[in-house]
C-alpha cells in the first residue's frame, strides 16, 4: 500500500502525467499497474499516436522504480526501446511496469502496454538511473 501511494504522490505533482490523464491503479515494490483513457487529442488521424503509448511505457518504467527508491531518489530514463505491436484505437489503455535488475545506479525494467481487453499493444525494455536527491 505504501508503493501504491508514493506513486499517487509523484504523478500528483507532475503536470505532464496529470495532463496526459494517468490512473494509478495498483503498485507494489518493484511494479506499478496503470491506465491511460484515451482523447482525442491523441489520435493521428485515426489510431492513437505512438508517442502516446511510448510515453506509458516510460512512466510505467520509472515508476515501477520509483516505488522502490523514492523518496530517497529520485529515477531517470537513460535508453528505451519499444516494439510496437498492434495500433490502438480504443478508450484506454493498460499497463504493467517491473523491474527486472535493480543495481545501485541503474536499473533495467520491462512494460507492457495493453488494451483493456488485454490485447498486447507494446512491450518494451528501458535502463533508468537512480538520481540521489538533495
Amino acid at each position: 500500500m505504501k508503493e501504491l501511494l508514493r506513486i499517487r504522490e509523484i504523478s500528483n505533482k507532475q503536470p505532464f502525467l496529470q495532463w496526459m490523464g494517468f490512473e494509478i491503479l495498483e503498485a507494489g515494490s518493484g511494479w506499478v499497474k496503470e491506465r491511460l483513457p484515451v482523447r482525442p487529442e491523441f489520435f493521428q488521424p485515426d489510431v492513437v499516436h505512438g508517442g502516446v503509448i511510448y510515453a506509458m511505457a516510460d512512466t510505467l518504467a520509472a515508476h515501477s522504480v520509483l516505488s522502490v527508491v523514492y523518496p530517497e531518489e529520485w529515477a531517470t530514463t537513460v535508453e528505451q526501446k519499444i516494439n510496437f505491436l498492434r495500433p490502438l484505437i480504443d478508450t484506454a489503455m493498460l499497463g504493467t511496469g517491473r523491474v527486472i535488475q535493480l543495481g545501485n545506479r541503474i536499473a533495467y525494467c520491462e512494460a507492457e502496454v495493453t488494451t483493456e481487453a488485454g490485447k498486447l499493444i507494446a512491450k518494451s525494455t528501458a535502463t533508468i538511473m537512480r538520481i540521489p536527491r538533495k
